[in-house]
């Protein structure tokens, strides 16, 4: 089995192996196609992910998130078998799959064979939720993180001497290193290599922790219906949205936050229709909106089987 993701999608791919009980080797080759990734496909589940997830990737991000020495990655070969380097795998992984799911150029390649067990277990089906889940996040963040354009700094001296030293986590210490008062959330998640809503969450912790405060972007970075969608008012923030494109019908923000907000309200196919809007309108976000959309069909067949 083999083709152009422009035709079918990665999401489409896997799940069709995994419905299918299919193992072997399936290569993906993106927007470099000398640099392939391959997914090891066990009876469906994908159980290693090379380069990306190796183990030679795993010790270089355990080492950069300073998790370990590099004398203990040069030298204890035993390193890649403790809890925190599975884990780290794990998220390497998804996170890698997370971006292949969205690609739309390049082509895939799947060559059947037997597949032993391997250091991953993940579930496509359970990748795209995951994906629905991080896209939720984003929207939970993205108001209170001023759409990612607020400034974390460091809360007056005064302040931080206040307390018990709090316990931070090995990504809030990597965080705490970049902060200059200048970067925004964005900047800042993409220097650190990191998701943007997880450094988000991290600001937040360190905010209740009277570590960071943020400081307002300019007036015109973020979007009332934000607020909205965060508090659950679905069919408020669905009629601003409508509203605006009435007004503006290529507005491609406001279709991906219509998409947004129709699957908040359960309406899934009006999500779907809404994310076709910002694919037409927006083809440099096209694979986003194509990933979006097929999650909302997975969410669709879900829920006509369990009426079923």
């Amino acid at each position: 089995m083999h083709g152009p993701l422009s035709e079918i999608g990665l999401i489409e791919v896997l799940q069709l192996l995994e419905r299918g009980g299919r193992s072997g080797v399936l290569s993906i080759s993106g927007a470099h196609p000398a640099e392939p990734c391959q997914l090891y496909i066990r009876e469906g589940e994908v159980v290693a992910l090379e380069p990306v997830a190796g183990d030679a990737a795993t010790v270089r991000a355990l080492v950069a998130r300073h998790l370990i020495s590099d004398t203990e990655a040069a030298d204890d070969s035993g390193v890649i078998a403790r809890p925190m380097a599975v884990q780290m795998r794990t998220q390497l992984a998804a996170r890698a799959l997370g971006e292949m799911l969205h690609w739309r150029r390049g082509r895939f390649d799947f060559v059947a064979g037997a597949v032993g067990p391997g250091p991953l277990s993940l579930s496509p089906d359970a990748l795209v939720f995951d994906l629905v889940a991080s896209e939720s996040q984003r929207v939970e963040f993205a108001p209170l993180m001023q759409e990612f354009r607020a400034i974390p700094t460091f809360v007056a001296p005064d302040i931080l001497a206040v307390g018990d030293v709090p316990a931070i986590t090995p990504r809030e210490w990597r965080l705490l290193d970049q902060i200059d008062g200048a970067r925004d959330v964005a900047t800042l998640a993409a220097a650190l290599d990191e998701p943007v809503d997880e450094v988000a969450a991290s600001i937040q912790s360190l905010q209740g922790a009277l570590i960071l405060e943020l400081r307002r972007p300019p007036a015109d970075a973020g979007r009332s219906v934000y607020s909205a969608i965060d508090a659950g008012r679905y069919e408020e923030a669905t009629r601003l949205l409508r509203e605006r494109l009435a007004e503006c019908p290529d507005d491609v923000e406001a279709w991906r936050a219509l998409g947004l907000a129709e699957v908040g309200a359960g309406r899934f196919d009006a999500a779907i229709d809404a994310w076709q809007s910002w694919r037409t309108n927006d083809p440099a976000h096209a694979g986003d909106a194509a990933a979006l959309m097929q999650a909302a069909r997975t969410m669709v067949e879900a829920l006509r089987d369990a009426r079923d």
